[in-house]
């Protein structure tokens, strides 16, 4: 028996290795079939050709880590209407519990500091939660969807969660956690439909548009604010200067932790900086918290009073560094 155990062990790790193997394989030829057409910026601008429908858009941050790739931030978009109808929130961050789990890997093979939590953001809002009529996400990693079972269920009514058709059916082991997360929740749920860009029934001056590239479910949001078309987009790149300079995450990373379509993602960083640079539209990516506080969105306030904040920093691109080589934080 005890000559047989090298032998046993072997086979033991030659069938980890190869299921490991075939997953990654699937989830890579999955990630490969999704490219939706992309709109032209035009197109966008037809489809919110009613000046500034959102009287108010903010962010909550849910929790930062910092260390030393810089802070990192968790958020969620919260979109609201002059005529006080319900809101509209994009993402729902973390809980302490679930942040405090998702930043300890940095603190262990980065040194970073604790993670910095501010609360759920149904604890956040309070009784002003009951005022969301609709979520929908960037897409279904679990550090965008850990907080949707908390506000669904703090609801009187819950809200309606929103995704295209890719969102809902097409999953990888990294998104079937935030699939989970949504199946577990209190709100319903409802299909977009298949225009380019997506209108949101219920919800005017809010499109969706299919990206694919991170996830198979990506998703971008557009609307008018301030004289400008904000585009959401997500973990397209998780830093603004990554999008500026056409920077693909490592490839470590984007082969073993988070299967990518890297020509999409090429594809996807050039047409958003495209946007970008023009004068009527503003990309914000979902980590990078430096270009959210530098922006012209505010801060959610639980008096309704959303105060801008300007604070100086920069775009960091959050980075593991292991055997395989570095890794970017999804």
């Amino acid at each position: 028996m005890i000559r047989k155990l090298p032998r046993i062990v072997a086979a033991i790790f030659a069938l980890a290795f190869g299921a490991i193997a075939t997953i990654l394989i699937a989830a890579h030829w999955q990630i490969r079939q999704v490219e939706p057409p992309l709109p032209t910026a035009q197109a966008i601008e037809l489809a919110l050709a009613e000046e500034d429908a959102a009287a108010a858009i903010s962010y909550i941050n849910t929790a930062t880590q910092s260390g030393p790739f810089g802070t990192l931030g968790h958020v969620g978009v919260l979109i609201e209407w002059r005529d006080g109808s319900a809101a509209f929130l994009i993402d729902t961050g973390m809980p302490p519990a679930q942040a405090i789990a998702f930043g300890a890997p940095l603190e262990q093979l980065l040194d970073a500091g604790p993670t910095r939590t501010f609360g759920a953001i149904d604890m956040q809002m309070g009784e002003a939660v009951q005022s969301i009529g609709a979520i929908a996400f960037t897409h279904l990693h679990s550090d965008h969807t850990d907080g949707v079972g908390g506000i669904c269920a703090a609801q009187a009514t819950p809200a309606t969660v929103f995704q295209t058709d890719l969102q809902r059916h097409l999953q990888n082991f990294g998104t079937r956690p935030g699939e989970a997360n949504i199946a577990g929740a209190a709100c319903a749920r409802a299909l977009l439909g298949t225009d380019l860009v997506k209108p949101i029934g219920g919800f005017p001056g809010v499109v969706a548009i299919a990206a694919g590239g991170h996830t198979p479910g990506s998703t971008l949001y557009a609307t008018r604010f301030n004289g400008k078309i904000w585009i959401f987009a997500g973990d397209i790149t998780n830093d603004m200067q990554s999008l500026h300079d056409n920077v693909d995450k490592p490839w470590a990373y984007t082969t073993f932790v988070v299967p990518e379509n890297l020509s999409r993602q090429a594809e996807l960083r050039l047409w958003l900086e495209s946007l970008d640079q023009l004068e009527n539209f503003e990309v914000l990516v979902a980590h990078d918290i430096g270009a959210w506080q530098r922006s012209e969105i505010p801060v959610w306030q639980a008096t309704g009073a959303s105060v801008p904040r300007h604070s100086p920093g920069r775009s960091y691109q959050v980075v593991f560094t292991l055997a395989v080589g570095a890794l970017t934080l999804d």
